[in-house]
């Protein structure tokens, strides 16, 4: 994908790594230059152990002693989270590499809000460059598409009936509308477990209603927004907001979410309707 994955960010000049197994990076911005996007794709049969070398990136013995995909996936995160760290232009020199912090969660310089996801072969990294507060949060998920079969297993654990229909109405077959829903509630979690400080549930947030922003291109690429309600009662007492907006665009092979406060939101719904 060349374009932004959202109407309110704005395409930013291509990067390049020293390694092999990283290839097609991204970097994205919105107007304000208050949010950093960055992708990339990752090949775990081109990685190898002295790309963190050849990266400078950190290789802590725990994931020295992991499987070769958590691995390459590690990299590829820790790799995209610098460069948007660097393009926020907060660093006097390298920003500090990023360590494991609450809830396994990476553990982010002070001066921003981050968030890592990452599939099978892309990674991505969003970055606020403000610090974290009740105003200033954010949390990032990417997924490929569920099969038929992963959908259905893991489908009443994710969503009710009432969130399903919201979105087969919108013209979601059941299947995208779990996956979509598995991938707004994990970004959910991204967002708020810095406040939250433990595990929570599926269960624990409610979709409430779907907005379309548009249809990109092919009927494939699809982008909106839904509508989340916190309903698990001490969640909701520790959580910044009940509610979320959460940003979401997906093509044939995989769906991004993205989740930020009211605050930020606001901003970037009145930059995508001048648009």
């Amino acid at each position: 994908m060349t374009e932004p994955p959202f109407p309110f960010l704005s395409t930013l000049p291509l990067a390049t790594s020293a390694v092999a197994n990283l290839s097609k990076i991204q970097l994205f911005s919105d107007t304000a230059q208050q949010l950093i996007f960055t992708q990339g794709h990752f090949s775990i049969e081109r990685y190898q152990q002295t790309d963190f070398y050849h990266l400078m990136l950190d290789f802590p013995q725990s994931i020295k002693k992991a499987v070769v995909k958590r691995q390459a996936e590690y990299l590829a995160g820790r790799y995209l989270s610098r460069l948007a760290m660097r393009q926020s232009g907060l660093f006097d020199s390298e920003p500090p590499q990023l360590r494991t912090g609450l809830l396994r969660a990476p553990d982010w310089p002070e001066v921003v809000t981050g968030s890592l996801t990452h599939h099978q072969s892309k990674a991505c990294a969003v970055v606020l460059t403000q610090p974290l507060s009740t105003e200033n949060l954010i949390g990032v998920d990417t997924e490929l598409w569920l099969t038929k079969q992963q959908a259905s297993e893991v489908a009443e654990s994710i969503h009710n009936s009432k969130e399903l229909q919201i979105l087969l109405h919108a013209g979601f077959t059941s299947t995208e509308a779990t996956t979509l829903l598995f991938s707004a509630k994990e970004a959910l979690f991204k967002a708020i477990c810095p406040f939250i400080g433990e595990y929570f549930g599926f269960k624990a947030a409610e979709l409430k209603a779907c907005s379309w922003l548009a249809e990109k291109d092919t009927v494939n690429h699809r982008i909106g927004w839904f509508h989340l309600e916190l309903l698990t009662n001490w969640v909701a007492a520790k959580a910044p907001q009940k509610n979320y907006c959460c940003w979401f665009s997906c093509n044939e092979f995989d769906v991004l979410t993205l989740i930020s406060s009211d605050a930020v939101n606001t901003r970037w719904l009145r930059d995508t309707n001048k648009a």
